[in-house]
């Protein structure tokens, strides 16, 4: 149960199914059934190796500089967006409202908001990391 809920955190649906289909290759009846669970396996460890490589790719980029200038270009205005939103929530209404993004623009807003999520949690996470092992020291 842990284990399961650990693999859907850390590779996703990808590798819940990925070992849901090896449960199915050991409990298959006949060849048929295992020949299905193969390939079932062989297709999910595919899509697993396109998003290594697509992460890889993400990873290369944001070692150069100017990956960092248009990311900021698209995260600042989201950032301010979304304060101006909660303020104006956590005031209730009192100040000017803030207007509804288009649907084209809002999907892109979303995944640039959700990545400064994950971008902050991760250099927390990397600091605390890093403050456990400067203790032991």
């Amino acid at each position: 149960m842990i284990l399961q809920w650990i693999l859907k955190w850390v590779g996703g649906d990808l590798a819940t199914a990925l070992t849901r289909a090896y449960e199915l290759k050991l409990r298959a009846a006949n060849d048929a059934d295992r020949i299905k669970a193969d390939v079932s396996i062989k297709a999910l460890e595919a899509q697993m190796e396109a998003q290594a490589a697509s992460a890889a790719v993400v990873r290369e980029g944001m070692q150069h500089k100017a990956f960092w200038v248009p990311w900021l270009i698209a995260a600042v205005p989201c950032s301010l967006w979304f304060a101006l939103g909660m303020l104006d929530s956590a005031t209730g209404g009192s100040l000017p409202d803030v207007a509804a993004l288009p649907p084209q623009l809002k999907e892109y807003a979303d995944i640039v908001f959700a990545n400064i999520f994950y971008v902050g949690g991760g250099v927390a996470g990397a600091q605390l990391i890093a403050k456990a092992i400067g203790g032991r020291k």
